[in-house]
């Protein structure tokens, strides 16, 4: 795969998910890990590389499937095409042992994400960079405080 500029910023996981990646995994015990508006799989991938089933959920899963994945990494990704914003939410109470949301904000999001993942299970949600007119993608003071209501909060 040649890659271009850009490409090496599109592949590397975000310094969150390369910090919490092994809680992460320890978390979600046998269960697999949502990468919710999962892109390139930049972050799937690296999750997938410790040795978990990663469900990569996005509108337009071309990028990712354009990656030139091994075969054993490739079976740890499940691909699974979806508009959060128009489609009903496919995941089940409990289901999730972890979720990955990376600059993707949609607050209505939140009370899935609640029911769906495991107890004891891990969220990591990373907000847009706030620069720039990133801004208006942010959520409001205490929004998702709020919409978090039981899950509890992890270093």
């Amino acid at each position: 795969m040649e890659l271009r500029p850009g490409d090496i910023d599109r592949l590397t996981p975000s310094p969150l998910v390369r910090r919490f990646g092994s809680k992460i995994i320890a978390a979600a015990i046998d269960k697999p890990i949502l990468d919710a508006a999962c892109g390139s799989g930049r972050n799937a991938i690296f999750l997938a590389t410790l040795g978990r089933s990663i469900i990569c959920v996005d509108r337009d899963l071309t990028k990712l499937q354009a990656q030139n994945l091994s075969l054993p990494l490739s079976r740890r990704l499940i691909l699974r095409q979806l508009d959060f914003v128009k489609d009903a939410w496919p995941f089940g109470p409990c289901t999730l042992g972890g979720i990955v949301n990376v600059h993707f904000s949609l607050a209505e999001l939140f009370p899935f994400f609640e029911e769906s993942l495991s107890p004891g299970g891990y969220l990591l949600f990373e907000t847009v960079p706030g620069h720039g007119g990133n801004y208006v993608e942010l959520p409001k003071a205490g929004q998702l405080k709020g919409l978090l209501g039981k899950v509890s909060r992890a270093d």
